[in-house]
């Protein structure tokens, strides 16, 4: 069985230049934001672009290395499962804030979509010492899974986020964004297949010299 090196994370450094570009553009994150207004009158996007706009320097350097170092993680796992993670987890937690922060006008940020690739890691990762049966790695995944939920209590008992201290003037943490898109990732990283299967194998039957590839 021959497998190819790994495949380039296009689509994590894609998207993690994309967030760069939003910050460095004056003007433009305004309107890509989650909009509380401009949504109910039918800009939607920003439904799902809002998590890649940024209030300050500290806040798009947090979220936007988590954002890059995960998402080539993820990607190099499955680049499909990372897609569907990653968008998935991006409209479930704004449909969240709108239902249940009606206060809320304006959201930005990816810290979100990183608590999302990060249990979806952690999902795999369990998957992967099951089918191995290396309780070893379990536990590891166990470890990041109470990790979280340990950051988690303590953005809900103090309001603040654990890492990103300067988001600007009137900005705060949102700990629902985080536990909404880490119950997709965890959902993401548990229910599909327990190992790559996006790279090429090349099998040798045993009865002829004919060669075959599967995906």
């Amino acid at each position: 069985m021959i497998e190819p090196a790994r495949r380039t994370p296009c689509a994590s450094l894609f998207l993690a230049a994309s967030a760069a570009l939003v910050f460095s553009w004056p003007g433009l994150a305004a309107h890509l934001q989650y909009d509380r207004a401009a949504i109910a009158a039918g800009e939607t996007w920003r439904l799902v672009s809002g998590h890649w706009t940024h209030y300050s320097l500290d806040h798009f350097v947090w979220d936007g290395l988590a954002f890059a170092a995960l998402g080539i993680a993820c990607e190099r796992k499955s680049r499909s499962r990372f897609l569907v993670c990653l968008f998935a987890s991006a409209l479930m937690i704004s449909l969240s804030v709108w239902l249940l922060l009606p206060e809320m006008e304006v959201y930005r940020g990816l810290s979100g979509i990183d608590s999302a690739l990060f249990t979806f890691l952690a999902g795999v990762m369990w998957n992967d010492g099951r089918r191995k049966d290396q309780p070893g790695q379990q536990a590891i995944a166990m470890a990041c899974a109470i990790a979280f939920l340990l950051k988690a209590a303590v953005e809900l008992v103090t309001g603040n986020t654990v890492f990103v201290r300067g988001m600007g003037l009137d900005a705060v943490g949102v700990p629902l964004a985080h536990i909404v898109g880490a119950g997709c990732g965890l959902v993401a990283g548990l229910t599909g297949p327990p190992y790559e299967t996006g790279r090429q194998v090349v099998l040798r039957s045993s009865h002829t010299t004919q060669w075959s590839s599967t995906t």
